[in-house]
């Protein structure tokens, strides 16, 4: 099984490039819907974030973005959740293999590990560099 992780501080995180190539290869988009607060208490509504499969959006960028701020740091119009919880997806897969290092953004350098099939395994990390463990049993 191929796992994709990052090797260097920073974290995890795709290129703008590699967003583009996922949307190329028919990765769905969806808008980002701002979830609604109740008027009285200010507390999120129970409705759904977002229907249906948010993988990332290109409106970030947009004023009314709550994320408009950390875009403006970054650089970057993407807002991701879906890949980091996908690292064995196949295209995520190839667009590292395919980009090389053109896939990772600017705060990481992702490699793709290797691991026998069947293994339950757990990503962990330390300052954003990652590595991939065999799940075990811990109690504290």
């Amino acid at each position: 099984m191929k796992i994709v992780i990052n090797k260097c501080y920073g974290g995890f995180g795709l290129s703008n490039e590699a967003y583009d190539k996922l949307i190329e290869w028919g990765v769905p988009v969806q808008a980002y819907i701002k979830q609604q607060r109740d008027p009285e208490t200010k507390l999120y509504l129970d409705e759904p974030l977002n229907d249906g499969e948010v993988i990332f959006d290109r409106r970030l960028d947009e004023p009314e973005s709550i994320n408009h701020a950390m875009t403006r740091l970054t650089n970057a119009p993407y807002w991701d959740c879906w890949t980091r919880q996908n690292r064995t997806h196949p295209l995520v897969i190839r667009v590292v293999e395919t980009l090389g290092e053109e896939a990772s953004s600017g705060s990481a350098s992702l490699e793709i590990v290797t691991i026998p099939d069947g293994i339950e395994y757990e990503i962990k990390e330390y300052d954003g560099i990652e590595w991939v463990a065999e799940s075990h049993r811990t109690w504290s």
